[in-house]
């Protein structure tokens, strides 16, 4: 099959360009959803060259990576070097392959949603109440007043279950934290507050065969603003993972402890 003819730009041109970096061996990818077409594309580059070590010393495995003033070119869709690339293992599976040439300044992007007060789910509407930040479902309170602002920052329909991440936190000690607040036909369960107070955040669904489907909640680490540099780079250069799965929210395999 032959790769999907791209437009002009996104060849030979500079662009700005925004997905999910993975590297898999000798090979490393950032996997965007081409903004003109709508399909997925892997956007090349080699671990070992200068330019991969810029890409990897300023994105993180994972993450969303916005990489600007790239250049690149089609790959062969039937060399051999190409269908190669299609058996590492990659976590998706692009529509076209383009080799990466060149790019300027990267960086690690948050993903969440635009903030919301309110959202429909398939078990009624959530909102959160203007004067105090409690939360309730079909005019029911489910979350008790908060002390900061609290907004919705991802809707995403889980198995039976429609999750919703709530963000509050705010000021440079510690930007964000987060709950989950997951509904379904048996009522709402809601989370204890978790998060490494970095607000670059991203929340995927995974599904995988055999498998019961989870939430991915992944951001960078952080270190305070009183840490020294090294530390907070070294911290911003690290994932951290929360993973939400039939009811449990878990680190590391571990239960998230109520605060």
């Amino acid at each position: 099959m032959q790769a999907p003819e791209l437009p002009v730009q996104t060849v030979s041109g500079f662009l700005e360009i925004a997905g999910v970096l993975d590297r898999r061996g000798e090979q490393g990818a950032v996997f965007e959803v081409s903004p003109e077409t709508g399909d997925l594309v892997a956007f090349v580059f080699d671990p070992k060259s200068a330019l991969g070590q810029r890409l990897l010393s300023q994105c993180v495995q994972n993450m969303p990576c916005l990489v600007e003033g790239v250049r690149a070119r089609p790959l062969d869709s039937q060399a051999p070097a190409t269908k190669v690339l299609g058996e590492l293992g990659f976590s998706v599976s692009p529509s076209a392959w383009l080799g990466m040439i060149d790019a300027g300044d990267a960086r690690v992007e948050s993903a969440l949603e635009e903030p919301e007060m309110q959202v429909k789910t398939r078990f009624g509407v959530v909102a959160v109440q203007e004067g105090d930040s409690s939360v309730v479902l079909n005019g029911q309170t489910v979350l008790s007043p908060q002390e900061e602002s609290v907004r919705i920052v991802r809707h995403a329909p889980v198995g039976a279950e429609d999750v919703l991440l709530l963000q509050s936190g705010s000021g440079t000690a510690c930007p964000a934290l987060f709950q989950l607040l997951a509904v379904s036909a048996q009522g709402v369960q809601v989370s204890p507050k978790f998060g490494s107070c970095s607000d670059r955040v991203f929340a995927v669904v995974e599904e995988k065969r055999n498998q019961a489907p989870r939430l991915s909640i992944r951001m960078l680490g952080f270190a305070g603003p009183f840490e020294p540099e090294e530390e907070q780079r070294k911290a911003a250069l690290k994932m951290v993972e929360f993973v939400y799965q039939q009811g449990a929210l878990t680190l590391d395999g571990k239960p998230v402890p109520s605060q």
